[in-house]
């Protein structure tokens, strides 16, 4: 069973190495590790041709600047379609050894027709890699309803069947809020999604982060609040909706069909939207974002 490793880099000197070293450490025999540069100004490309030139299994491709989401999404069309699984990598993480064996431990459970996303809990760190926190677990599940509207899971953790493969390929979205979020988002409407409460992964906390990572009650709050005020008025949420629906609207199935078709008919007439709110069928994982939902949808302005 081949696993092909999807990493993305960009001005990525600071952090590469650790990361290389854990790849390379991996206790899965049978590992590729296909590198798209996202257009970095520092050395990064050149760390990258060492490692490819002492590795027979390392593969670099490069281009313009597409940002997090889109190069990922470039990564995966580029990944290979005889690869058993494929699995997301940040440049600034640190794998354990087992990361890649427990994420095919847990896809093996799966019929290789289904679609399967394999996604875990992370151990929060910081620069040096010291221990700040674990990240929260999805107490309520992970299932479309949820995907809709919220991604609690974390695009390092991912790993994906050549099923979930061939149905994200069905065409690449002209929108998306981040490729973790589409990834759940679509997988969990077609296939399963399996969630590992146990961490294999070190996450990097630093300035540089492409999301943001709350570590207390009060970083929630104030990250909602700028976020409100940044992205409310963009929709970003039913945006990414409106792409599933336009890409797998056809033969999505009936069930996802119908909590999709809710959720987007009630946003046009304010009665609608307040009904909806009162009853609504999507939901996130704290009770807090769940209230937080209920108002914004109200608002016309879920993000």
């Amino acid at each position: 069973m081949t696993v092909q490793v999807l990493l993305s880099t960009y001005n990525g000197t600071t952090y590469l190495k650790p990361l290389m070293k854990s790849l390379r450490a991996q206790d899965y025999p049978d590992i590729e590790i296909l590198v798209r540069d996202d257009g970095s100004s520092d050395g990064t490309i050149n760390l990258l041709q060492e490692y490819a030139l002492s590795s027979s299994n390392i593969t670099i491709t490069g281009g313009e600047n597409l940002g997090a989401a889109r190069s990922f999404l470039k990564l995966l069309e580029q990944s290979s379609p005889t690869a058993d699984y494929v699995a997301f990598c940040d440049q600034d993480d640190v794998w354990l050894k087992d990361k890649i064996s427990r994420a095919v431990e847990f896809l093996d459970r799966s019929p290789n027709e289904i679609p399967a996303l394999y996604c875990s809990r992370v151990t929060i760190v910081n620069e040096n890699l010291k221990f700040i926190k674990y990240s929260d677990i999805p107490k309520k599940g992970l299932s479309f309803r949820n995907a809709l509207v919220e991604c609690l899971i974390w695009g390092c953790t991912i790993v994906i069947n050549q099923s979930a493969r061939q149905i994200l390929l069905r065409e690449l979205p002209r929108y998306v809020r981040m490729y973790d979020a589409w990834a759940y988002l679509v997988v969990s409407a077609f296939g399963v999604v399996l969630y590992d409460e146990e961490s294999r992964i070190l996450h990097r906390r630093h300035a540089r982060n492409a999301s943001m990572i709350p570590l207390t009650f009060r970083d929630r709050i104030l990250i909602r609040v700028r976020q409100f005020l940044r992205y409310g008025n963009k929709q970003s949420v039913v945006r990414q909706a409106e792409e599933f629906r336009r890409i797998y609207g056809s033969f999505v199935p009936t069930e996802s069909k119908q909590v999709l078709e809710r959720f987007l008919e009630s946003r046009k007439h304010f009665r609608d939207r307040f009904r909806y709110a009162l009853t609504c069928d999507v939901y996130h994982q704290s009770a807090l974002g769940h209230l937080m939902l209920r108002f914004l949808i109200v608002l016309n302005r879920v993000f």
